[in-house]
């Protein structure tokens, strides 16, 4: 995983009477193999001419606090013209709550066109000794169902997520696998979560196109 870059986002920031009015906002890129400029304003305000994010990288994760505030996201190839070129990706009026935290992440769907999802988090702290995994399939790829040592925990579709807490400091071997068959759609990976941290796991790529990948984000 790369490593997360605080970036502050004066296009989302707004007056508010504390700063405990603001949420956690990850901006993920989701999709392998292309560099791409992002460009966010408040919604329906003009496309700027220099890029919020230049250069998104694949994997790349972006962490900020902001909010509240409703806003536009446009997604262009790396070095395009903003004014006339089409966004690959465009999402208006994304809503970033006064509290909480969301992820939006930019991904392949079931067809393979790009496309990106905004998901809500649970702030909460894992249980006592636990750590919390949540697992997102945002691939180009069937349904698929995670096993913790063999036994199917989660099943999950594009681009839908389960979460489920783990045993901290316990070497778990998981898998991706076809649901109610048990057909491998990964090696078994042998992991070893932290007590108190989130963990959330992207699926990405295309499994039909060989760039089938994963994201892992740790956060406290």
């Amino acid at each position: 995983m790369r490593t997360i870059t605080a970036l502050a986002l004066a296009f989302v920031l707004t007056l508010t009477a504390s700063a405990a009015e603001a949420a956690r906002v990850f901006i993920i890129h989701g999709i392998p193999g292309v560099n791409v400029d992002v460009y966010a304003t408040l919604a329906g305000a003009p496309i700027p001419a220099t890029p919020t994010i230049p250069g998104f990288q694949p994997k790349q994760i972006v962490d900020l606090t902001a909010g509240p505030a409703t806003v536009d996201i446009r997604v262009f190839v790396q070095g395009a013209n903003p004014q006339s070129a089409t966004p690959v990706i465009a999402v208006l009026g994304a809503a970033v709550p006064a509290t909480g935290e969301i992820s939006i992440l930019a991904h392949l769907d079931n067809s393979g066109a790009p496309t990106a999802s905004i998901y809500t988090n649970d702030p909460s702290s894992p249980l006592p000794g636990a750590a919390r995994v949540s697992v997102r399939h945002a691939a180009q790829a069937p349904a698929v169902q995670l096993a913790a040592g063999g036994v199917p925990k989660l099943a999950v579709a594009n681009p839908y997520f389960g979460d489920l807490e783990v045993p901290a400091g316990v070497a778990i071997p998981l898998q991706l696998q076809v649901p109610f068959s048990g057909a491998a759609v990964t090696p078994v990976s042998t992991l070893t979560f932290s007590p108190g941290l989130r963990y959330f796991v992207y699926a990405i790529g295309s499994l039909s196109g060989g760039t089938f990948d994963f994201i892992v984000q740790a956060v406290r």
